[in-house]
């Protein structure tokens, strides 16, 4: 026979155990459709063609389940930020390209890839191939 207690204390762990297992399966597929990874702002110009473009970028992101994180810049190996059993966070950095880069969210537990986003460096004037001589006289 179980009393009310017993009775709330078997829901409880059962409860737990079935939370815990769901989030444990999903898959990294699963993971890569719904992680989302977004640079605010997304664009960067600069006034002419090859200069270096400066701006303060906001990385933000969101995973469907707690874990670790980290988002590197496309082609680095140091890391810009990384963060321990979060499941969102931001991030904001000075951005200084004169080409446009992509940044990765990677889930460190798996070693692997899970979303990307582009801040995309464009400009106002074409760079001119022929130089400018002034002259007074």
């Amino acid at each position: 026979m179980f009393s009310k207690w017993d009775i709330g204390v078997v829901l409880l762990t059962y409860g737990f155990f079935s939370t815990f297992t769901v989030s444990a399966q999903q898959q990294p597929a699963t993971i890569m459709l719904s992680t989302n990874l977004s640079a605010m702002p997304a664009k960067c110009i600069t006034l002419t063609q090859g200069r270096q473009c400066f701006a303060s970028v906001t990385l933000r992101w969101q995973a469907p389940v707690k874990g670790n994180y980290c988002i590197y810049q496309e082609g680095k190996k140091q890391a810009l930020d990384c963060w321990y059993n979060q499941q969102q966070n931001t991030t904001t950095f000075e951005f200084e390209s004169s080409k446009s880069l992509q940044y990765k969210l990677v889930a460190y537990d798996q070693d692997q890839v899970i979303a990307h986003a582009l801040i995309e460096v464009s400009w106002v004037h074409e760079a001119s191939p022929r130089k400018r001589r002034w002259r007074l006289f």
